[in-house]
């Protein structure tokens, strides 16, 4: 088969996928928007940024279980063990984010670490509250998302991505019709969408077959039982909690700015519209790990930096038109300040899908090695550099969106670096193995 053909059917596979992704990050948007467009838009888009990363923390351990799910999907005795440690941990986390509720830790996480103005701490807890859901439902639709992916329903996933937004919309669309409290409609707006999407990914699977037991009962590569599985997750778990971890942090940050105030506004505005773009890219480690046995390397990242380099463009197209800035005051309302503070990050950060499809096709390779630590001491690395350019930015006078794109832009290549010399490593000793 050509190249060209191999290609070809690289993004036949991807598009469906990449929906899914997008779907799920035009939430962000859309929240953002209608948040701008009710009563004390500033502050309420700060603390659902805030209670956002709060979440998103909780949630990080088992954001990879979509990658365990498609690579432990060949034996039945992975797929059984897998299926007890997504209950065992997403439930674990949906019960740890409900200990950040409690006003006594909300204290210690959001106001000590975290920097937050108590004025907003009220309104955090209560959308954490409406959110305490969010992970157990992450962990679920992921688990079948990795079933359908490895069966080449691609379809269904992107079909259960956009039903996600359609619920989104819809809460976000009845409670700007209501001008009902912001923070509270995108809580509602954030949970339901995702539990939508969970029961809809979970039925496709059953119709469609994907959860029917494989032949092979287990291989000596594959974890047989839940001890095997945390074995193999661990890595992939922690690389999450170490990412996000610092994203978290990141806020700090951005908090303890000189313009922290409207700097806490402006980031998470500025990077939910880069995000859009920038997470059509991830599922290409997905098609990976999928992929890794049928189609040579050279093909994959070729294709990887094909995703990265059309994605970018439509960022910079978007962000560096005359005019975006017409489009960013309808996103963010009518707040000159905070429009003139989005629009240099968006402009910033335009290369950043082409870093994000390079860093997923890394992982993808390293994860289909089973050389999970390698992804994670990379992003160890990503996130000391990320947090360490934030804060030199601050200190030096940097306005927070600023300091906080620098930040995480510098973060991802220097984890790319390290990804990439971590595969390099591995072909180099096959290759010396072989000779």
């Amino acid at each position: 088969m050509s190249r060209k053909r191999q290609l070809i059917q690289l993004w036949q596979q991807f598009i469906p996928l990449s929906l899914s992704d997008v779907s799920m990050a035009l939430g962000d948007p859309l929240t953002t928007t209608t948040l701008a467009h009710l009563p004390d838009a500033r502050n309420n888009i700060a603390a659902v940024g805030v209670a956002k990363a709060i979440a998103i923390f909780c949630e990080s351990p088992i954001i990879m279980l979509l990658h365990a799910s498609n690579a432990l999907a060949p034996t039945q005795a992975s797929r059984r063990a897998l299926w007890q440690f997504t209950l065992i941990t997403s439930g674990g986390m949906s019960l740890l984010l409900a200990l950040t509720t409690i006003p006594a830790i909300f204290a210690i996480v959001g106001e000590g670490w975290l920097g937050v103005a108590p004025s907003l701490s009220g309104t955090i807890r209560s959308t954490l509250t409406i959110v305490i859901l969010w992970p157990l439902a992450i962990g679920w639709r992921r688990y079948f998302q990795g079933l359908l992916i490895h069966s080449g329903e691609s379809n269904a996933v992107a079909m259960a991505g956009i039903i996600r937004l359609l619920v989104v919309g819809g809460i976000l669309a009845g409670g700007f019709a209501l001008r009902a409290n912001g923070a509270v409609v995108a809580g509602m707006s954030l949970v339901w969408g995702v539990i939508a999407e969970a029961v809809v990914v979970t039925f496709l699977a059953r119709r469609l077959g994907a959860t029917k037991l494989p032949e092979l009962v287990s291989t000596p590569e594959l974890p047989k039982d839940l001890a095997g599985v945390w074995k193999f997750y661990a890595p992939l778990g922690g690389t999450m909690i170490l990412g996000w971890g610092a994203r978290a942090a990141l806020v700090g940050i951005v908090a303890r700015a000189n313009d922290g105030s409207i700097a806490l506004a402006a980031w998470p505005a500025a990077w939910g519209l880069v995000i859009v773009v920038a997470n059509s890219t991830r599922m290409v480690q997905q098609m990976i790990i999928r992929n890794r046995q049928l189609l040579p390397d050279r093909v994959l990242i070729i294709f990887a930096i094909t995703v990265g380099l059309v994605c970018s463009l439509i960022l910079l197209s978007v962000s560096g038109t005359p005019l975006s800035q017409d489009a960013i005051g309808w996103f963010v309302g009518n707040d000159p300040e905070l429009i003139a503070r989005v629009r240099p990050v968006l402009l910033l950060c335009a290369v950043m899908p082409l870093l994000v499809s390079l860093q997923n096709a890394l992982q993808g390779f390293l994860v289909s090695e089973g050389r999970t630590w390698g992804v994670n001491q990379a992003a160890g690395v990503g996130a000391v550099v990320m947090l360490g350019a934030a804060y030199v930015g601050t200190q030096l006078g940097q306005n927070g969106a600023i300091a906080a794109a620098l930040g995480m832009m510098l973060g991802v290549t220097m984890e790319i670096g390290y990804l990439f010399y971590s595969w390099r490593s591995i072909r180099v000793s096959r290759t010396g193995a072989n000779d």
